[in-house]
């Protein structure tokens, strides 16, 4: 009760709530210049409430069909094409940037050190920066980096800096980040920390574990740098495979704090969000067909222990459970009976039901892809294995692990472990949908079809997204020239990421 006290007091001094898009959530803000001496304390927890909404955008779970709209299906449809960046930059962004300052400067770091040791402090700044710029390059590609957070020095309209130097930028100030922080007797624990309670051996894993997603996004454009730094982030240590250092943000039991789905489904009275047909269908047995689109089942002796995590049964029945098909015009979703498709489950939207930022699962198919793509040494098959043990004990249903691995399209088959391992980590990924669209569209599995109704140029799911009207309006002769060189003709959904090559 303590520390759910503390949780919510550490919250509320620096919480100014701001209108928001669902698919922006957390989109909350202290403006630092405020006060002369903002709080760092205030100024972290601050730049971590907007993790959840970065895990839970309900746009990048339905790019990758985790769900589908119930009723409103534009953004199925891939209507929305530009998508705002500015939030990060002037919000959590500003926020860490100002705790390096203040932490760094001889005039106010003593003062500061009250909230921390200086160097923690830091390197818990620059983590979580690095994780924003990678969650940010990886949506719209070439964005302002290293001139960004400059205003103070007259910087108003920053260069925008080509993705692979993003990348290289975001992966050595990760490395500066673990090798400075500080533990042992004497050191003061960093407060405002509500991911990880001031851990700081917890946050050099986690440092580690953002390394190997991201070493791991440069499979295709650069094997070489992607094995190379995939094992040095793995031998130095990552998360750990048994949950027991799953990355979470926690949502609370008020409203303020609350999950968004349980916004959506409870707190507004809505029933939007669906569990979409693709995800559906492979977790069923077979002997299934829907019956929207007669689409079968994939499993062959257990039908996935998950399904009734992911997903509620239909509306008076206890073990019923159907997909709802993705892209359908509104017309033809509204013509479809609430009754008649499974909603998603109540695990997920309960009022504290966390948004998982990095989880065990998702680490342990990174591993077993490393293994198979030879960057690093062990058994593909035992961390194959590992990922969906995990997945299913995240979940509570892990005691069905033995009879779920009997299924031909779960045991681990020679030839398919691409595949496999792939297609795991997309069910495990459920409902992070950026996370999983960045993986889509690094390896293309699984395979998707577009929304039938899909309104990009090429109609084919979307590779990225389009700068937002900031940029264009107030950056254009920056914005402009990241277009040119990323090779885009238009600032569209259809336009390939540096990291995305065919």
């Amino acid at each position: 009760m303590k520390t759910m006290k503390n949780y919510i007091a550490a919250i509320s001094i620096c919480l100014v709530m701001g209108s928001c898009s669902w698919d922006d959530f957390g989109d909350l803000n202290v403006n630092p210049n405020e006060s002369t001496s903002p709080k760092t304390s205030a100024l972290l927890t601050n730049s971590m409430l907007t993790t959840g909404g970065n895990v839970l955008a309900t746009q990048g779970a339905l790019y990758v069909q985790h769900i589908s709209n119930k009723q409103y299906t534009s953004a199925d449809n891939y209507q929305t094409i530009n998508f705002a960046s500015d939030f990060w930059y002037n919000g959590p962004l500003a926020d860490l940037q100002k705790i390096i300052e203040i932490n760094s400067n001889e005039l106010t770091k003593v003062v500061a050190s009250a909230d921390g040791s200086n160097e923690n402090q830091i390197a818990i700044a620059k983590i979580m920066q690095s994780y924003y710029f990678l969650f940010l390059t990886d949506r719209w590609g070439d964005l302002p980096y290293s001139e960004a957070l400059k205003g103070n020095e007259g910087i108003l309209t920053p260069k925008f800096d080509p993705q692979s130097e993003i990348y290289d930028g975001c992966i050595q100030a990760l490395k500066d980040a673990s090798a400075m922080i500080v533990t042992g007797p004497g050191t003061i624990p960093v407060k405002g920390d509500i991911l990880l309670n001031g851990n700081m051996e917890l946050w050099k894993k986690v440092s580690n574990t953002i390394r190997l997603v991201a070493a791991q996004r440069l499979s295709k454009v650069n094997p070489t740098k992607a094995a190379a730094e995939f094992a040095l982030a793995f031998n130095v240590g990552v998360i750990a495979l048994d949950n027991s250092e799953n990355v979470m943000f926690k949502y609370l039991n008020i409203q303020t704090y609350e999950n968004p789905y349980y916004s959506s489904f409870v707190s507004q009275g809505r029933l939007d969000w669906t569990v979409a047909d693709p995800v559906m269908n492979f977790m069923q047995l077979n002997s299934y067909a829907s019956p929207h689109n007669g689409s079968r089942g994939k499993m062959d002796k257990l039908a996935d222990p998950r399904l009734p995590v992911y997903a509620n049964p239909l509306e008076n029945t206890t073990n019923q459970f159907v997909g709802m098909p993705y892209g359908l015009s509104e017309a033809d979703a509204g013509s479809i009976p609430n009754s008649r498709v499974s909603f998603l489950g109540n695990a997920f939207r309960q009022q504290n039901s966390p948004a998982y930022i990095y989880t065990s699962a998702q680490i342990a198919f990174a591993l077993a892809e490393g293994v198979v793509r030879g960057w690093i040494p062990g058994n593909a098959k035992s961390y194959y294995d590992q990922g969906i043990q995990a997945s299913l004990n995240q979940h509570g249903v892990g005691s069905s692990f033995d009879a779920y691995m009997t299924n031909t399209e779960v045991a681990f088959s020679s030839g398919r472990e691409l595949e496999q391992i792939l297609t795991q980590k997309w069910i495990a990924l459920f409902p992070n949908g950026y996370e999983e669209w960045a993986e889509w569209r690094r390896t293309g599995i699984p395979s998707l079809t577009p929304a039938a109704n899909a309104l990009t140029p090429s109609l084919q799911i979307p590779r990225r997204q389009a700068y937002g009207t900031t940029e264009a309006n107030l950056n254009t002769e920056n914005h402009q020239e990241a277009l040119t060189r990323q090779g885009f003709s238009s600032d569209d959904l259809d336009g390939r990421i540096w990291w995305d090559v065919q």
